[in-house]
């Protein structure tokens, strides 16, 4: 018999957690520093609201589109996919897709897995799956590697470690590496790179998130920032592509303004 939890405990622990965090003075910084780098960087690229919102109604039209043939897609994805060489699998549930994932891991007798950055994977619990079964995974992607490094979750979808500043990051990497502290962000980066790029060329197994899956071609479309996706797709003997059906485009033209 299922026990029943209830609501009280569950919104009473949220609260809890989000009066913690509200009141963390230096955390509420971050995220504000942070946040308006982001949409003063959005304003920029898109100046003009009219084209901004028209481009936002193409995106949404083409997503319902596909939608609403998505069965026919993803028959015709996994086809050439296929007939690109690639192994499809599916998956109903998350305990599913992560077992498929092990079991090819596994047959390789793979030992380190590298990931460039995919939300499904962080949604599926991947990380502490393998974990649990004597495989490292470690995440590339700069973001998610820090909050990983420090045994934390992603804080935003495509900005994992906004919650953490220069400082934190710099005090985190001499924790856990060893390296002396630095203010200086691109010397920051540059020593999460030299960690990394040992770890891929070590990794058995490279696994990465999918931003679009076209059904006309059978092509797997990666967006990335700082070359971790294409590192983690090419240097392993393997490459793991995790994605939800969601992500399935009729065509190439499609993506154009999705990517927008």
């Amino acid at each position: 018999m299922n026990q029943r939890i209830p609501i009280t405990e569950i919104t009473g622990g949220f609260r809890g957690r989000a009066e913690v965090a509200l009141a963390d003075s230096q955390l509420r910084t971050n995220f504000r520093t942070a946040m308006d780098s982001l949409m003063k960087k959005r304003a920029d690229a898109f100046p003009d609201e009219e084209e901004r919102e028209g481009l936002r109604e193409l995106g949404n039209h083409i997503k319902a589109r596909a939608l609403s043939r998505l069965p026919d897609l993803l028959e015709q994805l996994e086809a050439k996919l296929t007939a690109n060489g690639v192994q499809v699998h599916w998956a109903e549930t998350t305990e599913e897709a992560n077992q498929i994932v092990h079991s090819i891991i596994e047959a390789r007798q793979g030992k380190l897995v590298v990931k460039g950055k995919s939300m499904v994977s962080e949604e599926m619990e991947m990380n502490d799956y393998l974990t649990e079964r004597g495989i490292e995974s470690l995440e590339s992607d700069m973001g998610e590697y820090i909050v990983q490094l420090d045994n934390e979750k992603p804080s935003h979808i495509i900005m994992p470690a906004i919650h953490k500043n220069r400082f934190q990051v710099s005090k985190l990497f001499h924790d856990k590496l060893g390296v002396e502290e630095t203010s200086d962000v691109d010397e920051l980066i540059q020593i999460g790179r030299r960690t990394l790029r040992k770890k891929f060329l070590e990794a058995d197994v490279g696994v990465s998130g999918v931003n679009f899956a076209i059904a006309e071609t059978g092509t797997l479309l990666l967006v990335e920032n700082e070359g971790n996706g294409r590192m983690s797709t090419t240097a392993p003997g393997v490459h793991i592509a995790v994605t939800g059906i969601e992500k399935v485009v009729e065509n190439l033209r499609d993506v154009v303004p999705l990517l927008s």
